[in-house]
């Protein structure tokens, strides 16, 4: 017998272990510790993917990855190999584990490719009746990436949704303290899509404060300050204090860097975005007025957008002000779930 494994979160806040939920989100790992986070406004909303801000529509609950042992795993193996064929997580025990619950639900939301392929796995032997609403693969968070991954998939355009991602505009406030000097430029993020060649090379002997888990070679570079981990209230000061972001990009389909630009933007922070094959800001971004396009791989067009933002502070200033203003009204957290909504209702 499999004991209640789903968490409802009630209107209040407050979470009970129950069979099911109506609507239940499969996460990694790590949103009970995100929850109390945010309770506690030590952390923001969005990557809860819609569970919060629709928790007043409909009766929602999520499972997530307690971390078990691999010994505690029977699928460990059938994990491991999955793993090394795809090149990422394959969280099987933890869509097994909670099957029985999943199959009550009546929609299931899943937020990363580890958990929505297990998932699609089991749905295609039959295993899983929910509907399932895949995000990254059923859907899509840039319309950039919208024909690539249809094509991929061998599925008419159509069949891909934009689900556009949204920040948390109450969280992510510019928390700098008034005639504050500006800090350093500051870049972050860890995934592959990071191009910090490019960023390096551009930078010259200007102040660069890098956040990442990436190895980079900075030995001798005493201008450049890498860093690893922060909380949210940590990284919330670092956008705030910062003279101004560079997110460097390799030319991809698939968004990169979208959380942290919207983050930082909504902080106040002018921003330097490499325009993609994977671009997500649609008609809403626009260069030289609430942000700075270059091209992807161009060291050249990096640093000349680099130096304008450094040698004109108002300018600077003034592009942060209205990126604040342009994800405030175009790219808060209430739009990207205001879109899951309409699917979730759709499948009710």
């Amino acid at each position: 017998m499999i004991g209640p494994m789903v968490r409802v979160l009630g209107s209040d806040g407050t979470v009970a272990a129950t069979s099911t939920a109506d609507v239940v989100w499969v996460y990694r790992r790590r949103r009970r510790q995100w929850l109390e986070e945010w309770q506690r406004g030590e952390g923001s909303s969005e990557f809860f993917y819609g569970l919060l801000s629709l928790r007043d529509r409909y009766r929602v609950g999520f499972v997530e990855d307690e971390g078990r042992t691999p010994a505690a795993r029977p699928w460990y193996p059938f994990e491991r190999l999955f793993a090394r064929r795809l090149g990422m997580g394959f969280a099987l025990d933890l869509a097994l584990k909670n099957l029985v619950g999943l199959n009550r639900a009546r929609i299931i939301v899943s937020t990363v490719d580890a958990c929505g392929l297990p998932l699609a796995l089991l749905k295609a032997a039959g295993l899983l009746r929910t509907p399932l609403i895949y995000i990254s693969q059923g859907l899509s968070v840039s319309a950039g990436a919208q024909a690539s991954l249809a094509a991929w998939l061998g599925v008419p355009p159509g069949r891909v949704r934009v689900l556009p991602f949204g920040a948390d505009c109450d969280f992510w406030r510019n928390t700098a303290p008034p005639g504050a000097s500006a800090g350093p430029i500051v870049s972050v993020g860890s995934d592959p899509g990071r191009d910090y060649q490019t960023l390096l090379a551009a930078v010259g002997d200007l102040p660069l404060h890098v956040v990442t888990t990436m190895a980079l070679p900075v030995e001798g570079r005493t201008n450049v300050r890498v860093t690893t981990t922060h909380t949210s209230v940590e990284l919330r000061d670092i956008y705030s204090g910062s003279r101004f972001l560079v997110i460097p990009l390799h030319d991809r389909s698939q968004p990169s860097g979208q959380s942290t630009a919207l983050q930082a933007m909504a902080c106040g922070a002018a921003a330097v975005l490499t325009r993609t094959r994977g671009w997500w800001g649609e008609t809403h971004l626009r260069d030289g007025e609430n942000c700075v396009l270059v091209p992807p791989g161009r060291v050249d067009a990096l640093r000349d957008a680099i130096r304008g933002l450094w040698d004109d502070p108002r300018r600077c200033a003034a592009i942060g002000a209205r990126a604040r203003q342009t994800v405030v009204e175009h790219f808060g957290e209430r739009r990207m779930a205001g879109v899951l909504d309409g699917l979730v209702a759709a499948h009710l």
